[in-house]
């Protein structure tokens, strides 16, 4: 405090004692399938080329040279960027025994058997300087007949703080990675030196050895595959994209693990998006009844909700003149989650017709008001085909329909408060549990409460009608201060979305002129 010395007035800033609440992000998305490619660790991207770049494109190679398996989540995270997501995490499913491929001084980028199908050649650097070297790597992609380059590196070092320092240039290949248990110049051991030598030897030469897994379908457990995910702590969706070419039985299992590990995980923090089953070669009416069906055998959720039918889509590896495929319509609605909450907040409902779908060129059957009097009951979203809006989300129901949690803009709101404050009151931690200690929560959450209010989050004319929040002596007695326990207790009158709007019309007659 400065020395008050001379007659005047003295400006000094003091502690309010409310500390600002940060909003949680509400739509980073985490997307779980089978890749090309890629690390097993879930990884973070921002873009449809970030997720090219790490973990491949379409389809993924099998032990069938030549016969690539198509997957789906390609699909599902470009359907998520391009309806309004801006990140996501991508966890790689793999099935087999994962193991790096290798060859002189490099590795493959990712575990997995795909490293079998990268060839490296090595030539001299273009500087002279013999200690250094340019490597050419060349890769044939999943269906493709033959090597194509990929990538070239020059100047390569393996000596710390030079440009080229192999261990750091490398980082930024798609394909492969220097050698950790290498520390010599590579040999050139190869006796190409122009690219149609180098593409016609790849096959026999040149290839990464080693590399194991990958190459079949995942069937291992998803509940132990998205235990992975614990470490994630900044995502708040979960979509795992129904495979293609999966038995009925095989979706239901997928979502049921899904919808499961949302639920029971420790901060219940993620709302798991999952898609209905296909049931091809049925009409409208017998979608109906299955779907109904597969939604009872679900667990009964709030922290889910699923979505159907299947969507067709473009299909950008297909065959024909307009080669088309249909998807399950998870990473369509995440998409549009994420668009609602940047435009309207996540107290509005991801449904209507301004919910439209794009990217989507039809719903495999076209629901009517009588399907979704069947699907709606049982927590089931349709997608249906609304004039004036198109393909749109028309439902927002958890898989929990006969409860107080039963729309979904009302479950996300309460995860998303939760998550707010528990985020932002950290410094609470060992502070004196007395009552300047209650009266800074107060404040801080009372601040933020008032916020979100004056937004629209809230139901109710006014802020107490709107919400409380309570930290005092009634709430924190002498034996929860013992036991260093300060409890805050919130409420909040959730907006709950107009589901059923009735239009009542009456006809006046007799009206004289």
């Amino acid at each position: 405090m400065p020395a008050h010395l001379h007659p005047g007035v003295y400006v000094e800033e003091v502690p309010s004692g409310a500390r600002a609440i940060e909003s949680v992000g509400t739509s980073t998305a985490i997307f779980v399938g089978e890749t090309e490619r890629g690390p097993l660790d879930p990884t973070s991207i921002k873009s449809v080329n970030d997720y090219e770049r790490i973990f491949g494109g379409y389809q993924r190679h099998t032990a069938v040279v030549g016969l690539p398996q198509r997957l789906t989540l390609r699909d599902s995270v470009e359907a998520f960027f391009q309806n309004g997501g801006t990140s996501a995490y991508v966890l790689r499913a793999a099935g087999g025994t994962m193991d790096v491929g290798a060859r002189s001084a490099v590795i493959a980028a990712s575990p997995g058997a795909w490293s079998d199908n990268v060839s490296v050649f090595y030539a001299p650097s273009s500087d002279g300087n013999l200690a250094h070297w340019k490597l050419f790597v060349l890769y044939r992609a999943p269906g493709a007949a033959r090597h194509q380059l990929v990538e070239t590196w020059d100047r390569l070092s393996l000596t710390p703080g030079e440009e080229g320092y192999a261990p750091d240039v490398l980082l930024r290949s798609m394909f492969v990675r220097a050698n950790p248990m290498t520390s010599m110049r590579p040999d050139n051991d190869s006796p190409f030196t122009d690219l149609d030598s180098m593409i016609t030897g790849a096959a026999t030469m040149g290839a990464l050895m080693g590399g194991h897994g990958g190459l079949s379908a995942y069937t291992g457990p998803y509940a132990t595959l998205l235990a992975r995910l614990d470490e994630v702590t900044d995502a708040s969706l979960l979509v795992v994209p129904s495979p293609l070419n999966t038995l009925d039985d095989g979706v239901q299992s997928v979502a049921r693990d899904a919808l499961a590990y949302a639920e029971g995980r420790s901060k219940q923090d993620l709302f798991c998006i999952a898609d209905l089953p296909r049931f091809a070669n049925f009409g409208a009416t017998e979608f109906t009844a299955r779907a109904r069906t597969s939604t009872l055998a679900l667990a009964s959720t709030n922290f889910g909700a699923v979505y159907g039918p299947w969507v067709e889509v473009s299909d950008p590896v297909g065959v024909g003149r307009d080669p088309t495929i249909f998807l399950g319509p998870s990473g369509f609605v995440a998409g549009l989650y994420a668009r609602t909450d940047q435009r309207r907040g996540v107290w509005k409902a991801p449904a209507g017709l301004e919910a439209s779908l794009i990217g989507v060129r039809r719903p495999e059957y076209k629901l009517l008001d009588v399907h979704q009097d069947d699907l709606n009951p049982v927590g089931a979203n349709a997608i249906r085909i609304m004039p004036g809006g198109g393909n749109v989300v028309w439902g927002a129901r958890t898989l929990r329909p006969s409860s107080e949690w039963r729309y979904v803009p009302v479950r996300r709101t309460a995860i998303f408060l939760r998550m707010s404050i528990y985020n932002s009151i950290q410094w609470a931690v060992f502070e004196p549990n007395d009552e300047t200690l209650w009266n800074s929560l107060r404040l801080s959450v009372s601040a933020f409460m008032d916020q979100l209010f004056r937004q629209g989050a809230f139901a109710g004319a006014t802020s107490r009608e709107a919400y409380f929040v309570k930290c005092d002596a009634d709430t924190t007695t002498e034996e929860d201060r013992a036991a260093g326990v300060v409890n805050v207790l919130v409420g909040f009158a959730p907006v709950r979305p107009a589901e059923f709007v009735i239009v009542k019309l009456s006809q006046i007659t007799n009206q004289k002129s």
